[in-house]
């Protein structure tokens, strides 16, 4: 070492300069302490925040964290980055540029992919890489250019382009789509997603996000010209929530399609099996103390397809709600529910319906049982209209609502097999009586008969809405025991069996075949639990005791015994839909880092004897990368078939090449674990 204090300072040999948090290894440095600049070289290193660079020939100003370093082989803090290049320009705290160099954020001696750049820019400052006359390297291979791009370096938001996502669909053909996502403010955002479609044409579609403080919401807009239909075809939704004042909200939810086949063509196997009326809604709510009341606008557009015709459900034109349960004395329960409804049709009698339900129950609750006596007075009237406006006169009608519901809860200590548990019984008996009142001359606005469940059971109308309220002289009986581990707590067996039995027979009704033949409903039973370790089964059944028929009947199986790991198998027979179906799916490990995966939904229905869905996939998990290939087949609507091809390469925080069918997968197979989950 040589040099003058406090200026200059001269060393060679196995070099190391401490400074601070920084420090320098080189075969010989030159140091100047009024410029903090320093020189090094032949080799150097320099470790600065838990970054580690290596090279020769650094010339660096500490104080302003400018330099420049040749060959410099780098890796940031905390494994998000690391690379080489030609040279390196350091240009401030924090930032850096790389000449002719390479960029991955794959560990140490895994060079599986690499950005490379001729200018590759990194600011950790606000965690975003830009690189020009990119080029990306998978497995030793070129597989996409592009002039000039940005990444992020962590799981921020960042305006720039996305991955491109690529699919194959016998509808559409190849199916392309280039977002680029706009990061305006922290609270607003934007994406635009240019979609090309090989059979069809060029999709533009945007959305646009906001969040503040009293409101949030989303706009989308797609438009395509379809050359395959020679229309102009578009997707418009609107969604909006807003805290207008202390107590008072507004919420908005508006969709519109072009055509009945929309979703057919373009969207995924739950927009065609879910999206068939969709609506147009506003609803303002207004929560007081101790009450809460709504105003509710709503229409619909109803797609049709070709296998049926959907029925046009009533407009409503507006719908005002009124609720509250004052506490006038201890230990009675006082409930007050109304509406106001004007019912609107092009087609069918038009309406206004006004309800209101006053009711009083006095629950009793011990750690045993309860007993709750209820009575109430429903009390309806109509102002009816045909569709042409013409006045069809006025219709009332005042029902008594009487139940009663108690149940009992018996624990015993159990060991089995030196194990030790607690089982349960717990009967539960439901009484209800409504009169009879013929509604047979009474609109049918909203009303429709519920499924028969367990826990219809134990409800005061088989119907929804309130155009029809079923007459009632009935009981239920019900018994269920469960069977818990005593350290875990964990239901080993859960078994429940209730039947409802009729001292008058039921004679409001839909139509004809809605009511009861016999004095008793169907048998439910159902069983279940955690059977063994990681199997869970269940089974449930609907059985008509008088014909010996069974009306519904499931049966369900789930083995989970680790992670990506995961069995299903259900079957399903429901007479009154005519649907028997047996699903099978699954995600399971076959080979070091590879996973399968399945999900087939086939009708065991003799006039179809088909698959109605069909996914099977493969995945990979390379560590810093990885790979999914699925395809997909289901039944649409119109009676065709959709036939969609995934594909995704998924590259670390880069993001991912292709199209992720990682929502398709969780929708497919109850259990679903991501295997490259990225932030």
């Amino acid at each position: 070492m040589e040099g003058t204090q406090p200026n200059t300072l001269k060393a060679t040999g196995d070099v190391h300069i401490v400074k601070g948090d920084e420090e320098y290894y080189a075969d010989w440095a030159d140091y100047d302490d009024p410029s903090q600049h320093i020189k090094a070289g032949d080799k150097v290193r320099m470790e600065k925040n838990g970054a580690v660079m290596t090279g020769r020939d650094l010339d660096y100003f500490i104080d302003r964290a400018e330099g420049t370093m040749q060959d410099p082989e780098y890796q940031f803090a905390g494994g998000v980055g690391r690379g080489d290049a030609v040279d390196m320009l350091f240009n401030g705290q924090n930032k850096y540029r790389f000449n002719s160099g390479r960029f991955t954020t794959c560990p140490v001696q895994t060079d599986d992919w690499y950005i490379h750049a001729q200018h590759l820019d990194i600011d950790y400052n606000i965690n975003k890489g830009e690189a020009t006359n990119a080029w990306l390297e998978f497995k030793g291979t070129p597989i996409l250019y592009m002039p000039w791009m940005n990444f992020p370096l962590d799981d921020g938001r960042q305006t720039g382009f996305l991955s491109p996502a690529l699919a194959i669909n016998n509808r559409n053909g190849i199916d392309v789509t280039l977002p680029f996502y706009w990061n305006i403010a922290p609270n607003y955002d934007a994406t635009i997603y240019p979609r090309y479609f090989g059979k069809r044409g060029l999709m533009v579609g945007a959305e646009f996000r906001y969040l503040q403080p009293n409101y949030a919401g989303t706009i989308r807009a797609d438009y395509l010209d379809d050359k395959e239909a020679d229309a102009g075809r578009y997707d418009l939704y609107f969604k909006h929530a807003q805290k207008l004042a202390d107590r008072l909200s507004l919420s908005l939810d508006i969709e519109k399609v072009s055509d009945d086949n929309y979703f057919n063509d373009f969207g995924d196997r739950a927009a065609v099996a879910s999206q068939t009326n969709l609506p147009r809604q506003g609803i303002l709510t207004y929560a007081g103390d101790g009450w809460s009341s709504s105003l509710n606008w709503l229409h619909y557009q109803t797609l049709q397809n070709a296998t049926h015709t959907n029925d046009i459900p009533y407009a409503l034109s507006p719908q005002l709600t009124f609720s509250t349960a004052p506490k006038l004395i201890d230990g009675v329960q006082t409930n007050f529910s109304a509406e106001f409804t004007n019912f609107t049709s092009e087609t069918k009698t038009n309406g206004y319906r006004t309800w209101v339900y006053p009711s009083v129950s006095m629950p009793f609750i011990a750690s045993y049982g309860f007993v709750t006596p209820k009575i109430g007075v429903h009390a309806t009237n109509y102002q009816l209209s045909s569709p042409n406006g013409d006045d069809m006169g006025s219709q009332n009608r005042v029902l008594p609502i009487m139940s009663v519901d108690s149940g009992l809860v018996f624990e015993r200590d159990l060991n089995i097999k030196d194990e030790g548990f607690v089982q349960t019984l717990e009967p539960r008996v439901y009484y209800l009586y409504i009169p009879y009142k013929n509604q047979s001359n009474l609109p049918n606005f909203d009303s429709a008969q519920t499924d028969f469940s367990y826990s219809q059971l134990f409800s005061e109308n088989r119907y929804t809405g309130n155009d029809r309220i079923n007459d009632a002289n009935e009981i239920t009986l019900a018994l269920t025991s469960r069977l818990f581990e005593t350290d875990t707590g964990i239901e080993r067996l859960r078994a429940t069996v209730g039947q409802r039995f009729y001292f008058s027979s039921p004679q409001v009704s839909l139509d004809s075949t809605s009511l009861p033949e016999t004095n008793k409903s169907d048998l439910l039973v159902s069983l279940g639990g955690q059977v063994w370790r990681n199997l869970n089964a269940s089974y449930d059944l609907q059985y008509d005791l008088q014909q010996k028929s069974t009306g519904y009947q499931s049966v369900g199986l789930n083995w989970a015994p680790g992670e990506q790991k995961v069995l299903n198998v259900r079957y399903v027979l429901n007479r009154t839909v005519a649907i028997e179906q047996l699903d099978v799916s699954g995600q399971w490990p076959v080979s070091q880092n590879w996973y399968a995966l399945g999900h087939v939904n086939y009708s065991l229905l003799t006039a179809d004897k088909k698959p109605l869905d069909t996914l099977l996939g493969l995945e990979y998990n390379g560590g810093c990368w990885g790979l999914r290939l699925a395809a997909q087949r289901y039944v649409t609507s119109d009676g065709g078939n959709s036939n969609t091809y995934y594909f995704l390469l998924q590259l670390g925080a880069l993001g991912g090449l292709g199209t992720n069918p990682v929502s398709t997968l969780r929708q497919a197979i109850p259990g679903y674990t991501d295997i490259f989950p990225t932030k």
